[in-house]
């Protein structure tokens, strides 16, 4: 097992999704195939929503969408084959109601529950194999990976069609124990309203409804807003009676189908509408809800009758009942033995259509809460395509707060994790995101006593992506032994912190949630060697050196209470998956001791392994009287100790099936095959544990036993023994050579990890880090760079000095002469700051540059737009599909209140006390000032009539004119977007022709709002415009692109030039024109741009408070260029000299250029004009 295992006491059923939809493609090229595999994958309303998003108009999606989707729970995925399956009959639009109630309520009337049944009679006759499945109609999209899964979900749709066929008085006692478990699954709480952060940045608006739909959901099984249940609807809904859980409704309490949906869009005023969003009913949200069911399963059904069996399928799903983990290894494997049949779970993926082994799409939900994101990191990363499209998502709901979360889960930097990894949160190298957590924030105002969730998704993506020379494969990283010794060290305390006593003792004095929090296991010993063993593949370095320094500091440690009784399991770690083999654990010395010793245990065996498996059968008498304490305790970690007379081993990385156990053979040619029992804790068959342990350390012990938590030891006793047996028990215990259930040519688990898997070495451009003293942050980088080129050559030699440019926030230029040599860094750097060893007579140059990833040092270039093979990849703005982004009206002013706390969370609390100007020292924060200026004046909300247009400029020269067509919902990031037409300077004949027959409408009055900038902010804008139109386009790049002729992006930073490319100008133009017909002369030249909010990071600052999240009527001011002394408040320019500037004789403090400027700037001025006191 790839995490610790744990004692699943009271287990719920997860048939619904918590979290609103998102589209799994949304950081995909328009023309890139998406291969996505969905890690706990719950319900498909993400599915949905992907391929609707993909779909325009009556158009059916033209990407390829390929879904593999992984659960351990086979009632969820049996669930979602059912949907399925249902989309894709004859007159399913018209059935979608039907379809609505079979999969969200907990009660049928007879319709829906016949189709129900009938569906689940038809999959059970055509799923009797999987040749009988493939055969189908469903199995040339619907395919099923293993043998197993389509057997398991078989069982389930049986069971389904069993509750029909049962006796009336079967039937009576179903149906009243269906009633008593929903009745007992209802929370005891007073309000539950989590399902209101559906409504994102409206959530404020949509808490009393999510607590009413709440109670009635409960109360009546149905989604509705009436609290009464009509008499017809009276079946219990099959598929949510049968689950891991057992035989009977395991439903988890929090459970609401309002969670699904994107409830925004229910509160936000319509255009044309004149409500408010406190006048918003629940009838109105239900109603909503099921709209976009009904839109998603139209678009869904749509592509499956656009496709049929004789031709290849544009849209696939795969199926996978099983452990995540496990699989992740299994495609690995797969992958590189073109093999699937692999050593670890079953992973037949069939041959009707190529089944993916890597994915450009990994989204694991919120699977780290359960396993740990360190432990998603390490298996993941191997599947992950590379590409600078290719995006894992992690998405966690634990944590009292957004500032404790993503560092304390990865057990160390984020930075230096990455670094080690290869793989980097996008919004920590950008220091921003697209999607907002104003929901989060007011639900804190609402929580109940210390306990409350915090929801966080963030997109990570391989190191070094974002720069258009550098992919994860030339990442070639150096870390001294010394310093990458030290940061194992660090990571290895804080996986295993729950064996610190004196931090327990600390978090036991914090709050209840902290206390419970603290108590969640997901790492052993294996997990780190796992770790180990991705940074052996990745590093350059002494490896022998660093894991002996390594070995010195777990062993002389102190702080971890057991450190040392896990010693033996960690050294039986690093041998089985190829890490390193510490002296003790060679095989010369094992043999040497088995030939003196021969212990009683090997007494039958000719050679002896360095490690060998335990196998320990637990009789199911032993387990069954201590089931309800188990159960009471939570989660409680189970392990084995082997313990002698004066020594006790711990070995936490176990697998525990319930079965039975055949052996065969005896010594050292001795085999066990393990029969699962399919009806786990409820049947009677034995515990059977089995796990590795260093054949070395069973020579003198006698003892072995299963051990749990502490909160047993009540129960237990002091040692806290499940069971215990001695070695010498032939019955009980069982000691091979192999693992249970393997064939004898099977390879060893060390060969399984390590063969085809390339170790680094030196590249032609490797990067030394240096840590700081306490080996926890990187502080910078030093490569060499060899002078090979012969002018360069010759300027070396001739004593030229080189100098170092930034090219981007990623990568410097080293120029010598007339020509230079660009190198890339997988973080970004500050060339300003870089420090030079020259040597002249070996020809090259040593570079050391620290790293520039303190808050605010973000440069001009944070919006980047990567080439990659004939498309445009974002690094880390996310695609929209603006046409079925919901518009708002914002003519409608009551109704938009919420406007401006939502776009002001664009502003850290540290970037809120920076005082407002012109520039404020951070190019970031000058550009989210603008974007807040101009979302405020376009909505209406700052003051008055929004202009029509905005000018962009710098000093009196403009740049850019852009114009706010609407305001959108972008409902899967919670938050706003900005459908606007960008129209660049250009010196072109036809470009000022069109714009001096507007001119009029433009200039006139306050129908032109000019934002001034400084030189840095008009850079940025440049590059945030082009991924601005490229993350909306709904067109295609001509042949004959500027992007692709110049073989720039941006085209140019010259003002007066056009930085984006010509192929989306005029195009969709119609709805600028609908909107501004007195500017049709501008439509040939517009292109359409996606402009959204740039939020703070909660995980890395603070950003606003719970309060400041809730809606006034009075909104603030959006920021614009105040007070500098040498520079105009209204457009930037600079003085010339002292007493060059006019400034305002009200405040004496704002300084202008020009009478004009001074009366365009009033507006905004005049509310912070204040005369000094005398």
């Amino acid at each position: 097992m790839a995490h610790p295992v744990v004692w699943r006491g009271k287990q719920f059923f997860y048939p619904i999704g918590n979290t609103p939809a998102v589209c799994l493609t949304q950081d995909l090229c328009p023309t890139e195939k998406a291969d996505v595999l969905l890690l706990g994958c719950g319900d498909p309303r993400h599915i949905f929503y992907t391929v609707y998003t993909n779909s325009t108009g009556s158009q059916v999606a033209s990407r390829k969408l390929d879904f593999t989707c992984c659960d351990l729970e086979s009632a969820v995925i049996a669930r979602n084959v059912i949907l399925f399956t249902l989309l894709a009959d004859e007159g399913a639009v018209q059935k979608v109601s039907q379809i609505w109630n079979i999969f969200f309520h907990f009660y049928l009337d007879k319709a829906s529950h016949d189709l129900l049944i009938s569906q689940c009679r038809k999959l059970v006759e055509l799923s009797s194999d999987l040749d009988s499945w493939n055969n189908g109609p469903y199995g040339y999209f619907i395919r099923m990976c293993t043998g197993d899964t389509l057997m398991e979900l078989r069982r389930l749709w049986q069971l389904y069609v069993k509750t029909t066929t049962c006796t009336p008085s079967e039937a009576k006692a179903f149906k009243s124990a269906y009633a008593a478990d929903v009745e007992a699954s209802k929370t005891k709480s007073a309000f539950v309203f989590t399902s209101s952060r559906a409504a994102g940045p409206l959530s404020m608006y949509a808490l009393k409804i999510a607590g009413d739909h709440y109670d009635i959901y409960w109360d009546t099984g149905i989604c509705s807003a009436v609290p009464k249940r009509p008499s017809e609807v009276s079946y219990p809904n099959a598929t949510l009676a049968y689950s891991m859980a057992g035989d009977k409704f395991a439903v988890h309490y929090g459970t609401d189908p309002l969670s699904c949906f994107h409830l925004a869009e229910a509160f936000v005023p319509a255009i044309g509408g004149a409500r408010n969003p406190e006048q918003v009913s629940l009838k109105d949200v239900v109603s909503v809800c099921k709209t976009q069911f009904s839109r998603w399963c139209t678009s869904v059904s749509k592509v499956f009758r656009s496709q049929g069996p004789s031709s290849p399928s544009p849209f696939i799903i795969r199926c996978f009942v099983g452990d995540a983990l496990s699989l992740c290894q299994a495609l690995d494997y797969s992958h590189i033995a073109k093999s699937t049949s692999t050593p670890f779970t079953a992973c037949s993926l069939g041959d009707r259509s190529p089944a993916p082994t890597m994915f450009n799409v990994i989204d694991t939900s919120n699977l780290l809460d359960h396993v740990g994101v360190l432990n998603i990191l390490v298996f993941t990363t191997p599947i992950l395509q590379r590409t600078p499209s290719a995006t894992l998502y992690t998405e966690g709901l634990s944590g009292s707060s957004p500032g404790d979360t993503l560092p304390r889960q990865l057990c160390g930097d984020i930075a230096t994790i990455g670094l080690l990894l290869g793989l980097i949160p996008v919004s920590f190298v950008s220091q921003f995101t697209n999607r907002s957590n104003m929901h989060e924030l007011i639900l804190q105002t609402k929580k109940e006593g210390n306990r409350t969730q915090n929801h966080e998704r963030l997109a990570w993506k391989l190191l070094g992506c974002a720069e258009k020379l550098l992919t994860d494969l030339d990442c070639t990283i150096d870390i001294a032994p010394e310093q990458l010794a030290s940061v194992f060290f660090n990571i290895y305390l804080n996986m295993f912190s729950n064996e610190n006593a004196e931090q327990k003792l600390a978090i036991a004095r914090q709050s209840l949630d902290s206390i419970t929090l603290s108590g969640i296991i997901h790492y052993h010993r294996r997990s780190f060697v796992e770790i180990l063993g991705v940074v052996k593949r990745r590093v350059i370095t002494d490896w022998d050196s660093t894991m002996n320094i390594l070995q010195d500091k777990i062993q002389n440690d102190r702080a971890l209470l057991t450190g040392m009784n896990h010693y033996q399991d960690l050294c039986c770690q690093l041998h089985l998956l190829g890490v390193f083999d510490v002296d003790w654990l060679s095989l010369q010395k094992v043999q040497e001791v088995h030939r003196v010793e021969r212990p009683f245990v090997f007494r039958d065996w000719k050679t002896l392994p360095q490690t060998v498996c335990v196998v320990l059968c637990i009789p199911r008498a032993r387990i069954q009287p201590l089931l309800p304490a188990l159960d009471e305790t939570g989660t409680p970690v189970l392990q084995c100790d082997v313990r002698g007379v004066a020594t006790s081993n711990t070995f936490s990385c176990i697998n525990t099936v319930f079965g039975t156990v055949k052996i065969n053979d005896k010594g050292d040619r001795k085999t066990a095959a393990i029969e699962e029992d399919t009806t786990r804790r409820y049947g009677t068959s034995p515990l059977v544990v089995w796990f590795w342990v260093p054949s070395i350390v069973l020579m003198n012990e006698r003892r072995l036993s299963v051990v749990t938590c502490m909160s047993l030891f009540m129960k237990l006793g002091f040692d806290l023994s499940l069971f215990r047996a001695d070695m010498g028990d032939g019955q009980l215990v069982h000691i091979l050579r192999q693992r249970p259930n393997a064939v004898p040519e099977s390879p060893e688990e060390k060969s399984v990890q390590i063969s085809g898997r390339s170790m680094k070495t030196p590249g032609p451009v490797t990067t030394f880090v240096t840590l700081d003293k306490e080996c926890k942050k990187p502080l910078s980088f030093t490569t060499r760079v060899d002078i090979i080129e012969p002018d360069m050559k010759a300027s070396m030699t001739s004593g030229a000095t080189p100098t170092v440019d930034q090219v981007s926030m990623h990568s410097i230029a080293i120029a010598l002469g007339d020509k230079s040599l660009q190198c890339p860094f997988p973080l970004p750097i500050d060339a300003k700051k870089a420090r030079l060893r020259i040597a002249r007579k070996s020809l090259y140059i040593e570079i050391t540059l620290p790293l520039k990833l303190a808050l605010g040092e973000t440069d001009a270039d944070m919006f980047p737009v990567i080439p990659k093979g004939g498309d445009l990849a974002l690094w880390n703005m996310h695609r929209v599909n603006l046409d079925q982004c919901m518009p708002f009206n914002i003519a409608n002013k009551k109704a938009l209140h919420w406007v401006d706390p939502h776009v002001s969370l664009m502003m850290s609390n540290r970037e809120k006390r920076i005082p407002p100007r012109l520039m404020t020292g951070s190019t970031l924060l000058d550009v989210k000032y603008t974007i807040h200026s101009m979302f405020g004046h376009a909505s209406g909300t700052a003051s008055g009539k929004p202009p029509l247009c905005y000018a962009l400029q710098e000093g009196r020269k403009i740049f850019v004119m852009l114009y706010i067509t609407d305001f959108r919902l972008d409902v899967g990031s919670h938050a706003i977007v900005a459908d606007a037409w960008v129209m660049p300077s250009s010196p072109s004949s036809a470009n000022v022709k069109a714009f001096n027959k507007v001119s009029e409408h433009v200039m006139s009055g306050s129908n032109m709002k000019q934002l001034g900038m400084g030189v840095e902010e008009r850079k940025a804008w440049v590059h945030l415009l082009v991924a601005a139109t490229e993350r909306c386009r709904t067109w295609e790049h001509k042949t004959n692109c500027e992007y692709r002729v110049q073989g720039a992006i941006p085209l140019t930073f010259d003002p007066e030039e056009s930085p984006i490319c010509s192929c989306g100008a005029g195009v969709g133009a119609e709805a600028f024109v609908k909107k501004y017909p007195m500017l049709r002369p501008l439509a040939p030249h517009v292109t359409r741009a996606a402009i959204s909010p740039l939020f703070a990071l909660s995980y890395m600052e603070k950003v606003g408070s719970p309060e400041a999240a809730v809606p006034t009527k009075t909104p603030s001011t959006p920021a614009s260029a105040v007070a500098v002394r040498h520079v105009c408040a209204a457009c930037g320019k600079e003085g010339s000299g002292s007493g060059s500037l006019l400034i305002c004789s009200r405040c004496k403090v704002v300084r202008y250029c020009s009478a004009e400027c001074q009366r365009d700037d009033w507006k905004g001025h005049k509310k912070r004009c204040v005369a000094p006191s005398s």
